[in-house]
This record gives structure tokens, sequence and C-alpha cells, in this order.
């Protein structure tokens, strides 16, 4: 008995340890690499997964694993923080909590809030502190680095030398596809940070939301008037300063690009929150602490306003479905920024500069730095103003051959279906007047423009079996409409997934522009598919890709040899008396 005594008292001491164990570990500094060198130097991607090994061994409420692999073959980490934990996409989903993911590094050398980051992780699995208790009301979904193999060189770009902040829409480097697809279309959070080096002194942070009028403004609004000011006002009690992203001078001040090949502008057509950090120049401690605050107060208003996060998100989802289902309103396909309706104020540092040769550069050899100059009654070159629109769409047509633009639909989870018999369906049709070539990013020869009559013309065509259908009433359909239409920047043919179907470029001049060579090949026409009706329609190759007009219906892209100058560009237009028969059809294969 007394043996059995002790045994079980033995027992209860192992339990007694065990448990003082995993507290004194949790009470323990943990502290970042960086941390260890005072900030002298950045964690390295080897002591980043240590770390982030080290931070799971001390709680259960935090899972780690990876999302996919770059193309030097490293592993690109991902953590969830939850009380209790959850493992899946669907069960955070279901939780009835905000989805928040905090990424950072997407651009190699742009380190800084990715230290941020490491350092809330911390503060994430410790007992005690406030982010340790909002993980009963929010979910957290952490990426502390995207382009590990930028990371590894401390390069803008990736292994291969490529922006990936620049392919946000066509997703065709490895890094960026596992993080789209894995993490923000698989976790579909309603909010996303995304941490860069950049911005203006004398400011810690700089910020922005997304910034495309394509995009539900009531995200971007909530941002500019709630979340912004909130961030703003934290930052300034712990004696840091905060502002909008990047630059201004003594009578504005400009924000970020708003083509949705970056970032945050991509996050406002899926329907999310994105935000947008940038740490300006500034020692590293005071870029990481200033950035983790920031963080901080980022995640601290979502905890408090977690309806309202979710309903805004939600609805913009919901409605963005809607619009393909019932279709109307408009598809913004150009646009242009202008000031807001009201002044702002804001600091700025002139620099001077400092003379010399500086090595035979025969300039100014130093930029030098002045105190801070504080601008009133300035404009805010921020507002969204659409310049041209089309009609939402019902469903977009893409003959066979174009399976390289199907290929980009589905590198965004897009849901793809095929016609099982030919089918009539009737259509509208722009004119093109021409298109110009150029180098963008990673594409020497994108089709960086295309002109259209704005006149359409309507008819109605046989459409034969094995041709694809991309109906707009789906999450993605924001993307859907700016991927197909031909007028936005960043579409199936800006990105040469058409390139087998465009017209030849013309021979002479050595131009870059298209439809002033020779008339396409009729009996290439006819292979195709095309030459459905006589006369006129006999001369037409058909294109691919559809859209449409107010009422339900679909549109697709056709060439044409008549009047020489331009090729009819095919919208999927509705039937006006109802839905377009498109009953005859098959998913292919979705994602």
């Amino acid at each position: 008995m007394a043996k059995r005594t002790r045994i079980s008292l033995f027992s209860i001491s192992i339990v007694f340890l065990l448990a003082f164990s995993s507290q004194l570990s949790v009470g323990q500094v943990i502290q970042t690499p960086s941390e260890k060198t005072g900030f002298q130097e950045y964690t390295s991607y080897e002591d980043m997964m240590v770390y982030l090994e080290d931070l799971q061994a001390t709680t259960t409420e935090m899972l780690l694993s990876d999302f996919g692999t770059t193309i030097e073959g490293r592993k690109q980490p991902y953590a969830v923080f939850s009380r209790p934990l959850i493992t899946q996409p669907w069960e955070a989903m279901t939780s009835g909590k905000p989805i928040v993911v905090l990424a950072a590094n997407i651009h190699g050398g742009e380190r800084t809030v990715r230290e941020s980051l490491l350092l809330i992780a911390r503060e994430f699995v410790t007992p005690g502190t406030q982010m340790h208790a909002l993980l009963d009301d929010l979910i957290i979904v952490m990426v502390p680095t995207i382009n590990p193999d930028g990371l590894v060189r401390a390069s803008r770009g990736n292994s291969q030398g490529v922006d990936v902040n620049r392919d946000w829409i066509k997703l065709e480097q490895p890094a960026l596809y596992n993080y789209v697809r894995n993490i923000l279309l698989t976790w579909n959070p309603h909010l996303f940070l995304d941490g860069h080096n950049g911005g203006s002194q004398p400011y810690n942070i700089c910020y922005q939301g997304p910034a495309n009028a394509a995009g539900d403004q009531r995200l971007t609004d909530l941002c500019d008037q709630e979340i912004f000011p909130y961030i703003s006002e934290e930052m300034e009690a712990n004696g840091y300063m905060a502002w909008y992203y990047s630059r201004g001078d003594s009578t504005q001040w400009r924000t970020a690009p708003t083509q949705n090949r970056i970032s945050i502008n991509y996050g406002g057509i899926i329907n999310s929150i994105a935000v947008l950090f940038e740490s300006p120049r500034q020692e590293r401690d005071t870029g990481a602490l200033s950035g983790l605050v920031a963080t901080r107060a980022l995640v601290q208003y979502v905890a408090d306003n977690a309806e309202k996060v979710m309903m805004t998100v939600d609805r913009a989802r919901r409605e963005t479905i809607e619009k393909g289902q019932n279709p109307g309103g408009d598809i913004v396909v150009q646009m242009e920024t202008g000031p807001k309706p009201y002044k702002v104020s804001y600091y700025i540092v002139p620099r001077r500069e400092r003379g010399g040769s500086g090595g035979g550069g025969g300039g100014a050899e130093v930029q030098q730095p002045q105190e801070p100059v504080f601008i009133t009654g300035a404009d805010l070159i921020m507002e969204p103003i659409p310049t041209k629109t089309r009609p939402w769409p019902y469903a977009y047509i893409l003959e066979a051959r174009a399976y390289k633009a199907i290929e980009m639909l589905k590198r965004q989870k897009v849901m793809i279906e095929v016609l099982q018999e030919d089918t009539e369906i009737p259509v509208e049709a722009y004119v093109p007047v021409e298109y110009v070539r150029g180098s963008v990013y990673d594409h020497p020869a994108s089709v960086t423009s295309i002109t259209v009559e704005e006149e359409t013309v309507q008819e109605t065509r046989m459409f034969p079996k094995g041709t694809y259908i991309i109906r707009t009433g789906q999450a993605m359909g924001r993307v859907i409409t700016h991927i197909l239409e031909p007028e936005t920047p960043d579409n199936v043919i800006t990105w040469n997934t058409m390139d087998a179907i465009l017209p030849r470029l013309g021979a002479g001049g050595g131009g870059r522009r298209g439809f002033t060579g020779a008339p396409p090949d009729t009996t290439a026409m006819q292979r195709a598919g095309a030459g459905q009706r006589q006369g006129q329609e006999e001369q037409q190759q058909q294109f691919g890709c559809a859209g449409s007009t107010p009422a339900p219906g679909t549109r697709d892209f056709q060439l044409s040899i008549q009047a020489m100058k331009s090729w009819p560009i095919v919208l999927f237009n509705a039937i006006h008396e109802g839905r377009c028969d498109l009953r005859a059809i098959g998913i292919v294969d979705r994602f």
C-alpha cells in the first residue's frame, strides 16, 4: 500500500513538474534572433524557423505548418493562433469570429514589418498579454515571409529576380501562387496585412487600404474612417507617428499605385479589407517596435469591432455574387486618382543637397534631411475616380483554344464550365481599333492596351461544344470581370494568354501596334469552329473570351477581317426576356 502511495505521489510530482515547466517556459521571454543582436541584424530564414518552433513548444494555442514550397525548395511557413485552437479553414469560417491574416516580406529585402510579426507572435502565445487575451475573439493566421528565396538574398525580387508583388492577377510565381491559393483563397480572411519597407519620414509606419475603384468602396472607407485613425492614435500614444503611404510636398500627398496586380488592390477585388504597412527608413529597433505597436492596434481594432468588420466584408462578398446572378451595375475598366473632397495636414521632411563631386558624379553627393515641416490645407490624392465602365456580365465565353487563359482563371480558384453541345447564344460585340505591345515587368511583349469603339454590335451566334463558360455570379466575380474585360490593365490579353489567337502584328515599320498586317486566314478560322453564319460571318475567327450587358447574358471575343483596321471582340450578351439557356454545361476541373 505504501509503495502504491509512493508511486502515486511520484506520478503527481511528475505532473506538477511538467505543469510548472510548461508555465515556466511560457513565462520565459523567448527573444527573436534579431532582438538577441539588439536589432543590429535581421532574423535569418533558418533562425526564424527555429524561433517559430520554440514558440509552438510553449503553447497549445498555436498551429505551425507550411503552405507551399518556393522555386528553390524552401518551405513557406504559417502559424495559426486561436483559442480554442483552429486547425482547418472550415473551422475558422464556422467559428463566428473574424479571420485576420498578418503577412510580410513579399519583397525579400524588406524585413522590418517581418520582425514586428515575429515579436507579436510571441505575445499571442504569452499568457497575460493583451494579444493573448484577444485569441478568444478572433483567429490569426500569420505568414512572416511570403518570399523566402528573396529573404535569403535580401533582394526585392525572388530567385528569378521577379517582383512578386506585381503578380497577384497572373499568379505565375510559385511563392505568391501558394500564398494566394492556400492562404487568402482558402482561409478567406476578413482582413489581411501586407508588410513592406517604404513610405516617408518622419513617420514610423505608412498605411493604405484598397485603392482601385473596381473594389467595394466600403472596404476602403472602413480603413480611412476608422481603422487608420485608430492606428494613428495608438501610435501617437506610444511615441510614434503614422500616416498614409507614400509621399508629399507643400501642396499634396500622393498615395499608392492603383493597379489590381498589387497586393492591397487585389485584396479589394477579392472582397477583403487589405491593409498596407510600409516602414520608412529609421533605426532598426525603432522600425520593428513601431511596427509592433501598429500591428497590435490593427488586431485590437478588429477584435473590438468584430461584428462591423465581418458584416462589411460579408456584404461585399454577397453582393458580388448577386451582381453576377442578376446582372446590374457596372465594371470599372479604367480609372484615375484625384483629391479627396477635404483637406489634410501632415509632416514632410525636406532634403537639402550637400555639394561635392562624389567620385566624379559632378552633382550633389548626399541628401541631408532637415527638420520636419508641418503642412496644412493640402490635397490627399487618394480618391478613386472611374473614367470608363462596362455593364456587369452574367457570364463570359472562352473558346477551346484559349486554354492558357483558362489556366490563369483556374489559378484564381474560378469555377469554369464547358458547353456539352452546340448552343446558340445572343452576343454583343466590341469593335477594337488596335492593340499595343510593350514590356511590363516579367512580360517583355505584354499587350499594354486595346482601343475599342464605343458602339457595340449585337448578334446571335452558335457556340460549339467544348466552349468554356465563366459565370460571374461567384465569390471571385470582381476578379473574373477584371481579368476578362479587354480594357482593364490586367486581363487575359495583357498577360499573353491569348497570343495564339491574336492577329499577327504588322510587318512594316517595326512597329508595336496590331491590326496593320494581313488579315487572318479564313481556312484556319473555319477549322477553329467559326464561320457559323453566311456572308460577313463566314470570314470571322472565333477569338475566345466573353462578357455581357446589364441583362443576363454572355460575352465572347472574336476576330474579323471586315474593315482591315479592326476585329470585333464579341461580348456574351443577355437574352432580354430572361436568362440564356445554358443548361447543357458541365463543370471543368474547378481549381
